[in-house]
Formats: C-alpha cells, structure tokens, sequence
C-alpha cells in the first residue's frame, strides 16, 4: 500500500467519525459503526507524523507547518464557538496533538540531552489541556517514532491502549473513572493491519498540501451544511 493510498483511507475514515459525531444520535447503531470506523484514522495519521519526523530534511519546518494548521483551525473552533455557542475549543483540534508528538520525537532525538526531560511536560500538558486525544495522542506518536519497527509499533499501542481504556483493566479493578476511553476505542487496532501492508513508497501521486487542507477544510463543511440545512 502506497503513503497516497494510506493517507487517503486515514482521511476516509475520519470523515466517517466526524459524519458522525456531527450528524448522528449516539443512541444508533450507524453511529456507533461509523466512530468504530474512524477508530483508525488517528493512529493511522499519528504513524504518518512519525514517519515523516525521519523523512523530513526540515523539522524545523515541518513543526512550524503543523503549528500553522493548528492555530487557523483553533481560530476557525473559536468562531464557531462565538457565533454557534458549542465549545470545540482545543478538545476537537487534533492538529495540537500532533504537533506535539512532533516536538516531543524533536526534542528526544536532539543532540542536547537535557532537551528531553521537556517531553515529559509536553505529555502531561497534552492531557491537562483536554486535547484531543491527549496523552494518549502524543504517546502513540512518540513511541511510534522512537520505535519504528512495525511489530514493536503494534506492542506499543496494545499497551497504550490497556493504559487508557477502561475494559478490560480498569472495570476489573472497579477504577472506571480513570480510564479516558471507552472500549470502542480497542477497534484502534486495525490501524496496525494496514500499517503492515503500508510499503512507505510515495505512489503516484503526492498531494502533499490537500492533506495538510483536508481537515479543517472537511470540518468547515460538515459545519456549514449542518447549520444552514438541519
């Protein structure tokens, strides 16, 4: 599978999740097969970021373009949150995550190895802030990309996974309220299939930039159509 092919089923499927999540009653069965669905977008796109991290000539770059995004995007959730009233902000950008995961593989592969003792608050932040995804988001990417090997990389989100989701661990031990996911979120795994048969090579085509324009541009609309049309 080429990175064309693997980064537009990643999209495919965060726009079922979103389709979802904005359109959809939770109380549904379409809903739920939708967001269990979209359940391997983040992984998906989190093992891009990591990958990219060791192919990019620039990081310096490359960071300042995932920053860019982000802050366009929280502007967006800003302005919808003073003219619609729902409140999106920080928790439904999930560009923040990625960048931090970003500057967390940035900051433990520097040469100054005081550097990395910053990864530790980056995580910590990531979930104090409510982002989405949160610690969580940064741990798959970072571990991800400090680990590369695709067998190691399936071991890291098993684990992760088990740290943050309440079944099976934390309803066992009766602790459910520490956990930040529900079981749905075990359907993540798939993400590791199509890594496998992810073979790295660019295909034919790159569309570098509708990727980078896909997210907010996706959300902009589902937006749009549900406000002017429900």
């Amino acid at each position: 599978m080429s990175r064309l092919v693997f980064k537009l089923i990643a999209a495919f499927t965060m726009l079922l999740d979103h389709f979802a999540f904005i359109y959809l009653d939770s109380d549904t069965t379409a809903y739920w097969v939708l967001r269990g669905i979209g359940r391997v977008s983040f992984v998906m796109f989190a093992y891009l970021i990591a990958q990219g991290f060791h192919k990019t000539s620039n990081k310096i770059a490359y960071l300042m373009r995932l920053g860019l995004f982000a802050i366009v995007i929280e502007i967006f959730l800003i302005g919808y949150y003073l003219i619609g009233g729902d409140n999106f902000i920080l928790t439904f950008n999930i560009m923040w995550v990625l960048l931090l995961g970003l500057l967390s593989l940035y900051l433990f592969f520097h040469k100054n190895n005081y550097l990395k003792l910053l990864v530790f608050p980056i995580i910590i932040g990531a979930e104090l802030l409510n982002l989405s995804y949160g610690a969580y988001g940064v741990l798959i990417i970072y571990l991800f990309g400090i680990y590369q090997n695709k067998a190691t990389n399936l071991l890291c989100l098993g684990f992760l996974n088990l740290m943050f989701i309440n079944d099976p661990l934390y309803s066992f031990l009766g602790m459910s309220e520490v956990a930040k996911f529900p079981a749905i979120q075990w359907l993540s795994m798939f993400a590791i299939v199509l890594i496998f048969i992810y073979n790295g090579q660019m295909g034919r085509y790159k569309w570098k930039w509708f990727f980078y324009l896909f997210y907010p541009g996706h959300l902009v609309l589902l937006y749009l159509i549900k406000n002017l049309f429900f």
